[in-house]
């Protein structure tokens, strides 16, 4: 695969937890996610529980500091938010992290096998000890 090959941005259709006989054990397809992969190496990925309620204060705003502290807390709860560099390497996309919501990815790496269809792609983690992975699934808008 090529960098050409995955450029663009998809938005998630669904993750799956898969046990290593490949037995889906959970599916969700309740999140508002979008990745994006530039052609020059850049990533951004935002995924967020859909129907998110909204917060006071907050009117015009692209933080949440007018939010109260429960709402700010309540707004950040099953984020996930990151943006790096990327490669492709060995049939996987590795996710350098240089920002990100939970500070403690900067500086991680996140590699995920990467299976291309048509405008599908599905991004799937590297096996755990006993074979359990988790996958998204994403099209591309």
């Amino acid at each position: 695969m090529k960098r050409e090959d995955i450029v663009g941005v998809y938005r998630q259709l669904g993750e799956d937890a898969v046990n290593a006989a490949g037995e889906i054990t959970y599916t969700n397809n309740q999140r508002a996610s979008q990745i994006m992969y530039s052609p020059d190496g850049y990533i951004g990925v935002i995924s967020a529980p859909a129907g998110r309620k909204k917060v006071s204060g907050s009117d015009g705003r692209t933080d949440l500091n007018g939010a109260t502290v429960e709402e700010r807390a309540e707004a950040a709860s099953g984020i996930t938010c990151y943006a790096g560099h990327y490669e492709l390497k060995e049939g996987a996309v590795h996710h350098h992290i240089e920002m990100a919501l939970n500070p403690n990815l900067i500086g991680q790496t996140m590699i995920r096998r990467v299976h291309l269809d048509g405008a599908d792609l599905t991004l799937s983690s590297v096996p755990d000890k006993d074979g359990n992975y988790r996958r998204i699934r994403w099209r591309k808008v």
